[in-house]
């Protein structure tokens, strides 16, 4: 009873883990799978290897876990990401695997590329994570943000 209590009040998590998987014609294989709850790690590496298992790349080898707070809800990031980015949403970008870091050029992507990075460096600051975003050139003159500040994270 006590331990249903106490998982009832723990606060929602993110738990990233990091899998490799076996070479395949010389090439190493790595993912990375977000289990998002109020479960500690134990309970959910089941999930995480159901997922990574799921790929279709062979029997995958967890080589990182991390636990995190959870993010908000960030509509106008994810939009964004999907626009500029190759990836679908700001959650993706900020795990992305093999200590990737985004590259932003302020003169193609404006005011928005900024906010992204800071809130890219924002967050991984708060995760306690080392990688920031590299950021290159100036927001052109009289570039407005394509989301207002009330959407910014």
């Amino acid at each position: 009873m006590a331990a249903r209590r106490a998982e009832r009040l723990r606060p929602v998590q993110l738990h990233i883990f990091s899998f490799r998987y076996p070479d395949v014609n010389g090439f190493r294989r790595e993912a990375t799978v977000l289990v998002r709850g109020k479960m500690g790690q134990n309970a959910a590496i089941g999930p995480a290897y159901d997922q990574a298992g799921g790929l279709g790349h062979g029997s995958p080898v967890c080589t990182n876990i991390r636990t995190v707070p959870a993010l908000r809800p960030t509509p106008a990031l994810d939009a964004f990401c999907q626009e500029a980015t190759a990836f679908p949403d700001f959650t993706v970008l900020l795990t992305a695997p093999a200590g990737y870091r985004p590259s932003i050029r302020l003169d193609l992507l404006g005011r928005n590329g900024a906010v992204l990075a800071r809130a890219y460096d924002r967050t991984q600051a708060a995760w306690g994570d080392p990688r920031r975003a590299f950021v290159t050139g100036r927001v052109p003159r009289g570039t407005a943000p394509a989301f207002s500040p009330a959407e910014r994270a």
